[in-house]
Parts: C-alpha cells; structure tokens; sequence
C-alpha cells in the first residue's frame, strides 16, 4: 500500500513530491507537515503514475550553465513564491535572477565542480544545465540535470553564457559545432 511505501522513507519532513514525467516544475509539491501529503500525492499522481519523493533542502538555488564540458557560470534564482514553480518560472516579476550568483567564491567553485562531475556522470554532452540546491552550510545538492535546457533569448543557460562571454548566436554555433564534431 502507499501508507507502506511512505513508511520506507528514512527522511523527515519537509519532503519534494513530484511527477516523473514532467518538466518546469509542473505537479511538484512541497510537503511542510502531515496535513499535506495527501494532496501532495494526488497532484503528483494526476500527472502519471509514478513520483519522486525527496527531502527539501533548505538554501539557495543556483543554476549551472555547461557548454562541450564547460562550467560557464551560473545564476541564483530567487523566487518570490514558495520555490521556483511552473508559475515563478513564467510570470513576469516573480523570480529575480542574479547573475553571477552572489555566493562565497569557494562555494560557487565547489557548485560548478558538482555540476560538471553530475553532467559526466551521465555523458552528458553539448549545453545542459544543472540545477542545485546550497544549503546552509555551502553544501550543494544536485536537483537535476537538464539535458534539454531552454534556449529562448530569455531561457537561463543563454542568460549564463551571455555573461560568460557567448552570446546567442556565439551560443548556438557552439553547441552546433559540437554536435558535428562528434557525428
């Protein structure tokens, strides 16, 4: 049963509940106490039937720009709402975003090494994305790794490169020319 399954968890609440299946943030929860989880499992489920359930990290959230195995830098995103939902994500005026992040050096080195060490855990390749979670303490968490990253004018791995020195254009033929060194 679900009662079962829920029991097995060996972490405390706060918890993330979110569909597999799903992208930008749509269908995902965050379980403060008890009184949630039930509705927090019947969005999840709505769209598919699977779900992950994680423990909710406290901190910042930093996005990580790779191109053909490069960390370029990154963006904190501070969302105005409870995190960086679907709505924060698309509704003008809710999520600022700074560029660079303004963390400690040494933590935002540390983002960028876990970041590049997620994306080749996978084999990844081209331009991805990695978004992560710093904790109170510097730590970051990978929360996941986008392999199919926006890439609109105003999506967050071109704002990234923008600032590493790559514009659009730049952009895309960088991620063109790589694509067909290794065809």
């Amino acid at each position: 049963t679900l009662n079962s399954q829920l029991s097995t968890l060996n972490f405390p609440l706060p918890w993330v509940v979110k569909p597999v299946c799903e992208g930008s943030s749509v269908g995902v929860s965050i379980v403060r106490d008890k009184g949630q989880i039930e509705s927090a499992l019947k969005n999840g489920f709505s769209y598919g039937n699977e779900i992950i359930i994680e423990k909710y990290i406290e901190g910042r959230e930093v996005h990580i720009g790779i191109l053909n195995d490069r960390a370029l830098g990154g963006v904190e995103v501070k969302a105005s709402l409870e995190f960086y939902s679907y709505e924060a994500k698309y509704t003008a005026g809710l999520t600022e975003y700074i560029l660079p992040p303004k963390i400690d050096e040494a933590v935002y080195m540390k983002a960028k090494d876990v970041a590049l060490s997620a994306n080749r855990a996978l084999g990844c390749s081209g331009a991805t994305r990695v978004d992560l979670r710093i904790d109170n303490d510097g730590n970051p968490y990978v929360l996941e790794v986008n392999t199919i990253p926006g890439m609109t004018e105003t999506s967050l791995l071109p704002k990234i490169a923008k600032e590493a020195g790559f514009d659009f254009p730049a952009l895309v033929e960088e991620i063109l020319k790589d694509a067909i060194e290794r065809e």
